[in-house]
């Protein structure tokens, strides 16, 4: 028995090793409007979401540049960068897949971007469905993941992943267990500070969610072994031949056997 039945998986920072673009695209509206830019430590530092506040806090000035016209302009950069899958992210999908673990998108990125994005790197049929936002303005993920779990109710026992403060708050909201990555959009102190578990590698999650499998043993045959079951064999066959040899004759002295 799985210690999960399904997983809720954030993409970006988690599954979508999209960091270093999330810090280009952001430093080149930065740079465009004379703000200090970021290097990737005070990144970790400072993302967060509503990704508005965390905009504001940058030192954007919403009344020259709307929020939403940076968002816009943030993905039209993004888009310029490519961004791979995280390191052993498929191998895990495929091994909780083939272990009957539900898995499911929650992101807080817009839907169609989501599923381009599944759909380059061919791993969409590992996921039961994909929940994100309708929008590109990053909001947050609480009440997208509430409204889903009311319309389609998930049995068993549920795992939130993700890189952020954010989705440990998202798992509290929505009553279910977070295990953290590092390395994503958030430091590892700021990730500790949630009290969720933290994993330096997704590989992790294979015994996180699956537990402990019990393997059976195998008894590798070595030489001395080999040598030993021939020999006894040899010590049945002879035996057999013997008693077969026995049975015939004794048949035969019967008068059994005149057609042999």
């Amino acid at each position: 028995m799985n210690n999960y039945d399904a997983v809720f998986w954030d993409w970006n920072g988690t599954l979508l090793d999209d960091i270093d673009a999330c810090l280009k695209s952001v430093n080149v509206s930065l740079s465009k409007r004379s703000l200090p830019v970021l290097d990737s430590v005070t990144y970790a530092e400072k993302f967060r979401f509503p990704v508005k506040d965390y905009y504001r806090e940058l030192g954007f000035d919403f009344s020259k540049d709307s929020y939403e016209v940076l968002a816009d302009e943030f993905f039209v950069n993004y888009l310029t960068v490519e961004s791979p899958l995280r390191t052993d992210a498929k191998k895990v999908l495929e091994k909780l897949f083939l272990n009957s673990v539900k898995q499911y998108i929650l992101s807080a990125s817009e839907i169609s971007l989501l599923k381009q994005g599944v759909q380059k790197f061919g791993i969409g049929v590992y996921f039961t469905d994909l929940i994100a936002l309708s929008d590109f303005h990053a909001a947050g993920k609480t009440e997208v993941g509430k409204r889903y779990l009311e319309t389609h109710p998930v049995k068993g026992k549920i795992l939130m992943v993700g890189d952020t403060e954010h989705d440990a708050e998202v798992a509290r909201a929505l009553g279910i267990d977070c295990v953290l990555i590092e390395s994503g959009n958030n430091s590892l102190q700021r990730l500790q500070a949630t009290g969720a578990k933290v994993i330096a590698s997704l590989s992790e999650l294979i015994e996180i969610v699956l537990g402990k499998k019990t393997v059976r043993k195998i008894d590798y045959m070595t030489p001395e072994k080999a040598e030993r079951r021939n020999f006894d064999l040899s010590e049945v066959n002879r035996k057999f031949a013997e008693n077969y040899h026995s049975f015939y004759n004794d048949v035969k002295n019967t008068n059994k056997t005149e057609d042999w």
